[in-house]
């Protein structure tokens, strides 16, 4: 799975046009062109959809709106900044690599779409994914975070929402909860080396915490190491009680949690509140 990171004009231009402003100049810019050019602005409102299949080869039947928004001073300072985030984002990117390798090979284990992502300003606070086809899909993000590392956090969250699918009927929100455990919990304490299974939805810790030892075993946590995890985690459990499930290692995320959907009544005890 690859994760680019692209500034585009028109993409940065149309965010400017449509989103939230960013900075007073642009406000005044914004009345501007709609003042002048009414019509057109409205329908340069629809072009994101097309825009954001291919942003490299995207061509307006109008350019105007663009060219307005482009052409104004605070344009090219908005786009450096933007430049400066997304080279950041790569080296984010870069430095958890071998994370990354490890969330989607050895804990999703599924073959996920390569994801391109629209870089735009910070200050829009935005992420949003849009799925292109069966092989693609495309952020447009432009966030800021007090923790740098949660960016990976979000982005491999929204994926895993969006690429995980199970077909047993889930009314406990046992998907969710792997979901979690998966990238907001492991992943997240492996980036940050330090525990993170305590973060995610309040309501679902009950139900992470008695698929816990089944989830060490997926991992393929030995059975005489998983008193370091749980130490690590502070979630206790009593070892000799639970019969080592080896087949567990050989199934990806969504087979693991059809088992436990199918398994519910033996693992999960209490519903969520």
């Amino acid at each position: 799975m690859n994760l680019k990171f692209e500034v585009n004009d028109y993409v940065l231009a149309w965010n400017l046009l449509f989103k939230s402003s960013i900075t007073e100049n642009i406000i005044e810019s914004k009345r501007r062109i709609w003042k002048n050019y009414k019509n057109l602005y409205n329908k340069v409102y629809n072009d994101k959809e097309l825009m954001m299949k291919d942003p490299r080869n995207f061509i307006p039947n109008n350019d105007t709106v663009y060219n307005n928004i482009k052409e104004t001073e605070d344009f090219e300072k908005v786009k450096k900044e933007t430049e400066k985030y997304r080279i950041n984002l790569m080296k984010i990117r870069d430095k958890d690599r071998k994370k990354i390798n490890y969330l989607v090979e050895d804990m999703l284990r599924l073959k996920l779409r390569n994801y391109s992502c629209s870089v735009i300003h910070k200050k829009f606070n935005i992420m949003e994914l849009i799925l292109i086809d069966e092989n693609n899909g495309r952020f447009i993000i432009g966030k800021e975070y007090k923790d740098e590392k949660d960016y990976l956090i979000d982005i491999f969250f929204e994926i895993a929402k969006k690429e995980i699918a199970i077909k047993e009927k889930d009314e406990l929100g046992i998907k969710d909860a792997v979901m979690e455990m998966a990238v907001l919990n492991e992943f997240a304490t492996q980036i940050k080396k330090e525990s993170c299974y305590k973060n995610g939805n309040p309501k679902l810790f009950s139900i992470k915490k008695q698929i816990y030892p089944d989830w060490l075993m997926y991992l393929g946590i030995k059975q005489e190491d998983m008193i370091k995890y749980m130490m690590r985690d502070k979630i206790a459990f009593e070892v000799k009680h639970y019969a080592y499930e080896k087949e567990l290692i050989n199934m990806n995320i969504e087979e693991f949690i059809e088992f436990i959907i199918r398994n519910q009544r033996y693992i999960i005890r209490e519903k969520k509140n």
